[in-house]
């Protein structure tokens, strides 16, 4: 999963670390100098972060993060490109009859990145370094219902959960991106750990590229290619214009205005890709004016969603109804569509009190239709009474105060058992909503102790009714995932998730 997790403010001192970190990480071979077969390198543009490191468990995340990880680190599950979760360190995960122990077996044969063989004491020590309060690691509440105390090792093989309360879902909670093994041993360490992905780190500057090798003694299919540099920029217009210059062979990331011009280019070639990834407005509860329902809905209803799917997305999305949907196979709730009406909107600003109320709209415009978006919406909430500044600062900066700022953009990419965590229940890592309501904390307990799919499905359609009626969310649209990359380029295949430009085993280029 592409995903956009970022943390709560409070990992300042790690991200001014990491600005000047330009490392080279133990066991990593260097990077193959070609072939007679064609290209044997590929090198995948997007927008980086100065606070990026490489500790899997780093406090903020970004789309630079996200792809460095991907390529480094794997999970005991993930899911497929259909959404789908299957097993990658781990062969099975099976409960007991009240599913408060689960037994996992890890698969055999899995090498580190230091030659080390991967093994439960270093599943056991990932888990409990995710989970450790004294970290307060922002996605540590996709774990909550594992107890630290009850996680056994009880062979090289094989782990043993005792969970704090039975939880029907947890080969699909270890799922989530973030949720990523490593080990410290052999001479790695916290700050350079070693993974088992398919590529090895060469060298990292954190805003700038990471250089990478394939991993000759990967468990899994090896990529086709020798070497990966992933190159990071400032601003989606600087990935535009290198995709075009040829300095980079996949773009991550392009301004949807710019894609006709694109297609068009006989050197370029598109994957559009129907996604579970895209932008939407967070409003913070807590905070003046959003704290009034009435304003929440005065904005929902001065936004006009046509033009956002044209305009901001250039056609490449689909009208949406203030819920976050898209990402589950449940049929979506039966509920009116939400439409422009000026009218209304100016009466409920009015019965708030909120004329002429002001507010910036934060953004740091990572992702396509981010800065367009905004200003549309901002163009709308003016004409039913709210005056909203659009703001766009750095990634790093953006991220120092994520979950702080009164009314921000922000990103959602995963199946809606890991978003309603992360987005809704108190303490969850994308909560920026600031979201506590009770009924939806009930209902969100009792679909992570069901494993009965008809259940789970009738209960994520009333989760997705309590966003659409009282929640904190503004979700105008679902876009699509567009990856650009040159006509050489082959194997690149569409993504749920918006991992096109990521997923680069059965990459060739030539």
């Amino acid at each position: 999963m592409t995903f956009r997790f970022r943390s709560r403010a409070g990992a300042r001192v790690a991200a001014v670390a990491a600005v000047a970190l330009s490392l080279s990480l133990v066991g990593c071979a260097p990077p193959s100098s070609g072939g007679a077969s064609g290209q044997t390198s590929i090198r995948v543009g997007m927008v980086g972060s100065t606070s990026d490191e490489v500790n899997p468990y780093q406090q903020q995340g970004s789309v630079s993060s996200d792809a460095l990880f991907k390529q480094v680190y794997e999970g005991l599950t993930a899911r497929d490109r259909t959404g789908k979760v299957v097993y990658v360190l781990a062969e099975s995960m099976e409960p007991n009859a009240a599913k408060d122990v689960w037994t996992i077996k890890l698969r055999k044969g899995v090498k580190l990145h230091n030659g080390e063989a991967f093994n439960a004491e270093d599943a056991a020590e990932s888990i409990k370094a995710m989970i450790d309060p004294k970290k307060a690691w922002a996605y540590a509440t996709n774990l909550d219902f594992v107890d630290a105390a009850g996680i056994e090792v009880v062979d090289g093989t094989t782990l043993k959960l005792n969970l704090k309360k039975p939880f029907g879902l947890v080969p699909e909670m270890f799922s989530m991106a973030r949720i990523n093994m490593r080990s410290i041993r052999g001479g790695a360490t916290v700050d350079k750990p070693a993974g088992t992905g398919p590529w090895t780190i060469d060298s990292f500057t954190p805003g700038q590229e990471a250089k990478l090798s394939k991993f000759k003694d990967y468990w899994g299919e090896k990529p086709k290619l020798d070497s990966l540099t992933l190159s990071f920029f400032t601003e989606q217009n600087a990935v535009t214009n290198a995709i075009r210059g040829g300095q980079i062979d996949v773009a991550q990331g392009i301004p949807f205005p710019e894609v006709p011009a694109l297609k068009g280019d006989p050197n370029l070639g598109l994957v559009v890709s129907d996604t579970a990834s895209y932008p939407l407005i967070a409003m913070n509860m807590q905070d003046k004016p959003f704290s009034d329902p009435k304003v929440r809905e005065a904005i929902r209803l001065s936004v006009d969603r046509e033009r956002i799917v044209k305009n901001a997305f250039g056609g490449y999305a689909t009208v949406a109804n203030d819920f976050i949907g898209k990402n589950s196979s449940c049929e979506p709730p039966k509920l009116p569509q939400r439409t422009q009406d000026l009218a209304k909107a100016k009466q409920l600003v009015s019965e708030a009190g909120a004329e002429g109320a002001q507010v910036e709209l934060v953004t740091d415009g990572a992702f396509p239709g981010m800065m367009e978006m905004a200003q549309l919406v901002a163009d709308d909430a003016g004409k039913a009474g709210i005056k909203i500044s659009v703001r766009k600062l750095d990634v790093a900066t953006f991220l120092d105060r994520w979950l702080d700022w009164p009314l921000f953009i922000s990103y959602t990419s995963s199946p809606y058992e890991i978003t309603a965590k992360g987005h809704f229940l108190p303490g969850g890592s994308e909560n920026g909503t600031h979201m506590n309501d009770p009924e939806y904390n009930s209902l969100a307990a009792e679909l992570y102790q069901t494993t009965d799919t008809a259940a789970q499905c009738k209960i994520i359609q009333q989760l997705q009714t309590i966003e659409y009626e009282r929640g904190g969310y503004l979700v105008p649209v679902y876009g699509q995932n567009i990856t650009v990359h040159r006509a050489n380029v082959k194997g690149l295949e569409k993504d749920l998730y918006g991992r096109t430009s990521f997923l680069l085993t059965n990459v060739t280029v030539g």
